[in-house]
């Protein structure tokens, strides 16, 4: 077995996601095989409380080595989501790509992503089309401009789960967002976008219904959620960039 790390680790944070998760990662091992063996599959299961873990244990079993599972007790998505990059960091993997486990994030344009990783440190999907409702949709435009005018930033699609990062750009930004930021995925794409080294980039998408589950943020609680982030993005100092 090689000792050298795998290219690409596959971030996949999961909460209660029985109805979905086994679809998920057989659909999304399938589909990334086709265009590298190099990779490892991280699914961190965060405190689920369905049936999501015996069924990541038995895909542990079917798959092999390359699927790796991690219990913890529940954090939040965001922090779930850092800590599989800091997990890329320390293994020296040199792209992380980030998915969610409902089902949304279509593995079919995962070759467009991987494609043009030399190109770009960062690769957003920009949701195009949406089959998740109109209410989401204007939920993501309003955080698109209230980071604008909040933060003076311009991210493309700040909380969008579909990403491709390029480990070495993340340790600066990571270092800034602390353990109490709930949409800590939101804080990591403003801090790279205040990075001006980063090259980034965005690939239009289909952002499917999921499969089956509930959203952890319920569209009736995204008010005081968006209140809380912009005074959590307020504390937020910019990254020490020591060097590209």
């Amino acid at each position: 077995m090689s000792s050298s790390p795998p290219e690409l680790l596959i971030l996949l944070p999961v909460y209660n996601e029985q109805a979905s998760i086994r679809k998920v990662v057989l659909e999304w091992f399938q589909e990334v095989e086709n265009w590298t063996e190099e990779f490892v599959f991280l699914a961190i299961d965060d405190g689920s409380r369905d049936g999501t873990t015996r069924l990541l244990n038995r895909l542990q079993q079917q798959l092999g080595p390359r699927l790796e599972v991690v219990q913890q007790e529940n954090r939040g998505h965001g922090q779930t989501c850092l800590r599989g990059y800091r997990t890329a960091i320390e293994r020296g993997i040199p792209f992380v790509l980030q998915i969610d486990s409902d089902g949304q994030c279509d593995p079919q344009y995962f070759f467009r992503f991987w494609r043009r990783r030399a190109e770009y440190d960062v690769i957003y999907g920009r949701r195009v089309h949406r089959d998740d409702g109109w209410r989401r949709t204007v939920a993501s435009l309003v955080l698109k401009w209230t980071l604008f005018f909040t933060r003076g930033v311009w991210c493309v699609d700040a909380n969008v789960p579909y990403r491709l990062l390029r480990t070495k750009v993340l340790p600066e930004s990571l270092d800034t967002i602390g353990p109490d930021f709930f949409l800590a995925n939101v804080a990591l794409a403003v801090q790279l976008r205040r990075q001006r080294s980063v090259r980034h980039e965005s690939i239009p998408i289909h952002f499917r219904e999921r499969y089956g589950g509930e959203p952890t943020v319920p569209l009736q609680k995204f008010g005081g959620k968006a209140i809380e982030l912009v005074q959590q993005l307020c504390r937020l100092k910019k990254p020490d960039v020591r060097g590209s």
